[in-house]
């Protein structure tokens, strides 16, 4: 009876051509997973580091910092890039994959919430964003200039793609970005906390009609589906880069 591996490749006696391709597929897996784990822990490093240097050396107030949703994605995409870490040690160990869609969703929402940070960051250099974000400081440099594009580029080209996502699916992924929404939303239009604390002036419920910040949350929803959909098509190409070339050893064993 013929072993057969993950690849689908004939791995008995008459396929050592094919053993070939085998194993270069496995150590590109390899190495595939190990940068991923890397990415992911210097991720949730700079994220402890953000969080300790705001509470410790800047003795700033968590509850206060909590308001802004670049420091909340910090900490989400933090936790979310240590998890993610495990999971792709566990992978490499195994030498296949123990990704569900949980943990796609999950990875999907901390790139798209550092999408949008990196948006507000391009655009907050125009006179079209009023809430111009301050990286002039470490901490703003982290949160905005070093941990979106490494959380992107990680999930675009490191994380294993589901395939094509369903019309509605790409919605599972704005989880985070719909909670933070809701709840700013709540505080901030209720009156439990007064419109003067608001961290983004769409919030500013005293001086806007309810429909303003309402509309502005339903953009930004709407914006946030998009990249998510673009993210999950760009992830389908561009993860499938490191196993480029395979097909033509795999031919090449087969002419010889």
């Amino acid at each position: 009876m013929k072993r057969m591996d993950r690849t689908g490749l004939d791995r008995g006696p008459n396929g050592s051509g094919l053993e070939k391709v085998a194993a270069e597929f496995d150590r590109r897996y390899r190495i595939k997973k190990t940068v991923n784990a890397v990415f992911n822990l210097l991720i949730a490093v700079c994220g402890m580091f953000v969080f300790l240097y705001t509470i410790i050396v800047q003795k700033r107030s968590l509850l206060n910092r909590l308001k802004y949703m670049t420091f909340c994605s910090t900490l989400f995409t933090s936790a979310a890039s240590l998890f993610t870490f495990v999971v792709c040690i566990l992978e490499a160990r195994r030498r296949t994959e123990v990704t569900k869609k949980a943990v796609y969703f999950l990875r999907l929402s901390a790139a798209l919430t550092e999408s949008i940070v990196l948006a507000v960051v391009l655009f907050g250099l125009t006179p079209l964003v009023p809430d111009n974000p301050d990286i002039r400081t470490m901490v703003g440099i982290m949160t905005h200039l070093v941990i979106p594009p490494m959380t992107v580029v990680s999930f675009i080209f490191n994380e294993a793609p589901i395939g094509r996502l369903k019309p509605l699916e790409p919605f599972l992924g704005t989880w985070y970005i719909t909670t933070y929404a809701a709840v700013m939303t709540f505080l901030f239009g209720s009156g439990i906390v007064p419109s003067e604390l608001a961290p983004y002036s769409f919030l500013d419920f005293k001086h806007h009609s309810f429909f303003y910040p309402v509309m502005c949350l339903a953009g930004i929803y709407l914006v946030g589906y998009l990249v998510a959909l673009a993210l999950s098509k760009l992830n389908m190409k561009c993860s499938w880069i490191w196993f480029h070339g395979i097909g033509r050893i795999a031919a090449a064993e087969k002419d010889s």
